[in-house]
């Protein structure tokens, strides 16, 4: 995330349903592991397998759970998970325009995530609300906000006059 300040910090969660869906598929692949429903292996490599699989859980929320979104001094930052493993940075001299929006993320982009083709590009947790950068080049970038309107307000303020010409 470099040395830029952070003016603004917003995070979307995944909604509760997807959680339930990751959870219950860990513990339905760790319950007969543990329970020992596969005789070959001994209690020791079943904790194992099972504590495997909790550390790659783990691991995937952290990189993938929810969406944060910097604005920071000279751009928009944005990321998946606790994680910035997966970014994308915006500088305020790539903006065109922005504005709120509601939209059809099934419809537009085959649903939530990192999402898009062509000049049109999606990074959304949840939800049917969003910020729309227009970017240099005909490009648009959704940004899914449970606040699109503060998101769009707390970017005008801090790109000032750094918005492309």
């Amino acid at each position: 995330m470099g040395d830029e300040k952070t003016i603004y910090r917003e995070r979307t969660q995944w909604p509760g349903w997807v959680n339930a869906i990751f959870w219950t598929a860990i513990i339905g692949v760790s319950y007969p592991v543990l329970a020992g429903w596969d005789t070959d292996m001994d209690f020791a490599a079943r904790v194992m397998t099972v504590g495997s699989v909790g550390v790659v859980a783990v691991a995937v929320k952290l990189v993938l759970g929810g969406l944060t979104v910097l604005v920071q001094e000279t751009r928009v930052f944005i990321h998946l998970g606790s994680a910035p493993l997966l970014h994308r940075k915006v500088p305020y001299a790539d903006i065109e325009g922005l504005a709120s929006v509601q939209y059809r993320p099934i419809r537009e982009f085959g649903g939530w995530g990192i999402r898009g083709w062509g000049k049109r590009k999606a990074w959304t947790a949840r939800g049917d609300r969003a910020v729309v950068l227009t970017l240099v080049g005909d490009r648009e970038l959704y940004i899914g906000s449970d606040r699109p309107q503060r998101l769009e307000d707390r970017i005008r303020t801090a790109a000032g006059d750094q918005f492309a010409a």
